[in-house]
């Protein structure tokens, strides 16, 4: 492996996120910033947190950067995996000026990225999701603290992310950094639709109420199902056009057939499975309105909501829980309206009226 002598900029990136190449966007995006270079250490083995199968690494096609997988303990963990050898020497060889890690700064992986950053007298710096405020035992603990000492700039995806560090102790310089959208790939397509709807079986009049994600208790299908009861059942005229279209999969599905069953409703829910990231833009385009409906838990609460972004970008309007970053990002973007969480009948409301 050889790399560019001269550059002025040269980025280390550590993500387990990586493995999947639509989540490689940014770098190749750094990339094409002048005199910059990227290398991106990611996971040679990981496991899908929703399906629970091996997932193949993937590279994003003509990538511009390069890219080392070592293998890790504890694939699909998230916050616990790290690398079973860090790759120092093929690092050294690219001579980084600045290493980013992706990961918690609670987490190994983060911690690795750290100690080779700090032996080497290099900036660091990591990015965090996390909005609640939480103790975690040793060594979790003490590898946070490291983090959020040491680091030269602290990135959050919500200002409630970037409060928690604050809260911790992290008095060095800190910003506000949201997801992105890759705008290429997210984009209105009346071909993508018409192709999904027919896949399904969905006329093309129908009104189609969306989901895109995993299929578990924090993320409130359950609510959805039970609104669009009480939708259909209220509004028999208008719920003869409705379809609701759940895409995705995860341990809640059984659970919602059940539900949709017992509700006499079956026949309006389409499951699609678990679909490829590639795909994702395809499918959010045969959604009229995407609606998200995450329940806030004494241990979670919703972090972002990047498929918002991502129907806005299609140009469909997203009806929102008021978990966590949810109703800040819909207010910020005008992309939507917002409804208590937990409140099956204002989401019912709220469909038919943005329906």
């Amino acid at each position: 492996m050889s790399y560019k002598k001269g550059v002025a900029m040269k980025i280390l990136v550590v993500s387990h996120s990586c493995v999947v190449d639509v989540n490689q966007q940014l770098l190749q995006s750094l990339c094409l910033l002048p005199e910059t270079e990227v290398l991106l250490v990611s996971p040679a083995n990981w496991i899908s947190d929703v399906t629970g199968q091996s997932l193949t690494p993937q590279n994003l096609t003509n990538a511009l950067f390069s890219v080392i997988r070592p293998s890790v303990l504890f694939p699909g963990k998230i916050n616990l995996h790290f690398y079973t050898q860090f790759p120092t020497r093929s690092i050294l060889e690219f001579a980084p000026d600045i290493v980013y890690s992706t990961q918690e700064p609670f987490c190994p992986s983060n911690y690795q990225a750290l100690t080779f950053a700090r032996k080497h007298n290099l900036p660091f710096v990591f990015h965090t999701n996390q909005n609640i405020l939480k103790s975690y035992p040793p060594p979790f603990s003490w590898m946070e603290s490291q983090s959020l000492q040491y680091a030269k700039y602290a990135l959050a995806f919500s200002q409630e992310a970037l409060n928690v560090m604050e809260r911790k102790g992290r008095s060095k310089p800190s910003a506000v950094v949201p997801y992105a959208t890759d705008v290429s790939r997210f984009r209105p397509s009346e071909t993508d639709k018409a192709e999904v709807r027919l896949q399904y079986g969905i006329m093309s009049k129908a009104i189609v109420f969306g989901y895109i994600g995993r299929f578990v208790p924090e993320k409130g299908l359950a609510d959805l199902i039970d609104a669009s009861a009480i939708l259909l059942n209220s509004s028999p005229g208008f719920g003869e056009l409705i379809k609701i279209l759940l895409i995705g999969s995860g341990s809640e599905e059984p659970k919602l057939r059940a539900q949709a069953m017992n509700l006499g409703i079956e026949d309006r829910l389409v499951f699609t499975g678990v679909v490829p990231h590639s795909d994702a833009a395809r499918y959010m385009n045969a959604i009229d309105v995407l609606v998200l409906p995450s329940r806030t838990l004494p241990n979670w609460k919703e972090q972002f909501g990047r498929v918002i972004v991502e129907a806005m970008a299609c140009h469909v309007p997203v009806i929102g829980s008021d978990s966590g970053e949810i109703p800040n990002l819909i207010r910020e973007t005008g992309g939507g309206t917002i409804y208590h969480e937990g409140d099956c009948k204002e989401l019912a409301e709220r469909m038919l009226y943005i329906g």
